[in-house]
């Protein structure tokens, strides 16, 4: 096998860097796993799909210098939280020809989310299903309030906050004790005044956590500039205990305003991050709080 025909069965580039090489790596794997779909019959070419991955991957890691460390095993590479409450189902899903094919379940255990293999969709739906399962062997009324409450404690406990970042935010700099990831959010413009903000586009504004929501506000008074939301479900899971964090520094820029059609505003704001590199996650267990809903009427 040349070089060249390594990087084409991983689909990947050289420009790649190592990270995207070893997930597109364990993906490919997972996709020929002889458990992804245990209704499809095993296809004999598959075996043969997976040595040609491995054998791409030693040639492109071996062509870097770097030793091959990894095993091919048919296990969930994911760190998993002992403390929490509960284990969940992993799924992923496979495209053939563009056309989705049925989920696959891969494992089950309290895998902490990993973005790198993991669509966030399929996530929160496994810890939907386990906060049921829960409500369900605790006998308790699965009221629309307790499934939201057991939800989201549930989801802290599944999410390591600055890894998480890491791996999904736009690194733009860095200096020997810090990172600074970049992230997009907006703000719905429908109650401020157009004309003040206007003069503050592309300054910073501070941000900080309230009623468990991002609200950028000017540096100078501290006035409430407004409530950042997200494009993405997940940066509420990863960005809000990380501002909450004092070891972290944040800040917004406003970028500009966009017209909608409905007559509102969207404010298009850009967060940044500087994550001490020492930084590390602990996992949250939030084993009381969950048995404490669990028993209420």
């Amino acid at each position: 096998m040349t070089l060249k025909e390594a990087y084409k069965i991983l689909g990947i580039s050289k420009k790649d860097d190592d990270r995207k090489i070893k997930t597109k790596y364990k993906k490919l794997l997972i996709m020929y796993h002889p458990d992804s779909d245990p209704s499809r019959k095993r296809n004999p070419d598959d075996d043969e799909k997976i040595r040609q991955i491995i054998e791409a991957y030693k040639k492109i890691k071996e062509s870097e210098g770097k030793p091959v460390l990894d095993t091919y095993e048919f296990t969930w590479d994911a760190i998993e939280n002992k403390s929490a409450f509960s284990e969940r189902n992993i799924y992923v899903q496979f495209k053939m020809y563009d056309e989705e094919l049925p989920l696959s379940k891969m494992a089950r255990g309290r895998f902490v989310w990993d973005p790198d293999m993991e669509e966030f969709s399929l996530f929160s739906k496994s810890v939907l299903e386990a906060c049921k399962e829960v409500i369900t062997d605790y006998d308790v009324m699965p009221t629309a309030d307790r499934i939201k409450d057991i939800f989201h404690l549930m989801m802290q406990e599944y999410v390591l906050p600055a890894d998480s970042a890491r791996k999904i935010g736009k690194l733009v700099r860095e200096d020997k004790d810090n990172e600074v990831y970049q992230f997009n959010g907006y703000i719905k413009n429908n109650i401020l005044d157009i004309k003040a903000l206007s003069l503050i586009i592309g300054e910073p504004a501070s941000i900080v956590v309230k009623d468990e929501r991002a609200v950028a506000c000017e540096i100078v008074t501290g006035k409430k500039i407004g409530d950042i939301s997200f494009d993405q479900d997940e940066l509420y899971y990863v960005l809000l205990p990380l501002l909450k964090n004092p070891q972290i520094e944040a800040h917004s820029i406003l970028k500009k305003i966009e017209n909608s059609r409905r007559g509102s505003n969207l404010v298009k704001v850009i967060i940044e991050l500087a994550l001490p590199k020492r930084l590390t996650d602990i996992a949250v267990s939030n084993d009381m709080l969950i048995k404490q809903l669990l028993k209420e009427k």
